[in-house]
């Protein structure tokens, strides 16, 4: 039972270090593609319209999907090292920061794929 606990903690512990270097990894992305500015216009237009490839369309959705795990998970990992619910920290991963993660993506989720659709 023990095993069980550290479990859902060490899951939780990874998720949150896995998340942060995918984060790191685009914000690295994200600060080359803005330096294109500096080359002019038409370059910087030419980098956007590689963003509009439905890979890199489904690859948003990941990283809005990331995002929004890794803040629910930090606010959980914080409240734990408070001392605030260090009692509930597997209910509070699971029903805190996937299951209203999995909530707020979906809410964002929809009309981002809708709005991508109506494009295409």
């Amino acid at each position: 039972m023990k095993y069980l606990r550290q479990f859902s903690g060490q899951t939780a512990q990874v998720v949150q270090r896995v998340s942060g270097v995918l984060l790191l990894v685009y914000l690295f992305l994200h600060v080359r593609t803005i330096h294109e500015l500096s080359r002019g216009p038409e370059a910087f237009d030419a980098a956007l319209l590689t963003f509009r490839n439905p890979l890199f369309k489904t690859l948003e959705l990941g990283l809005f999907a990331t995002v929004i795990l890794h803040a629910l998970n930090g606010i959980r990992i914080t409240l734990i090292d408070l001392g605030i619910g260090q009692e509930r920290q597997r209910r509070l991963f699971w029903v805190y920061s996937v299951g209203i993660g999995a909530v707020i993506f979906l809410a964002g989720a929809i009309p981002l794929v809708l709005a991508a659709m109506q494009r295409s």
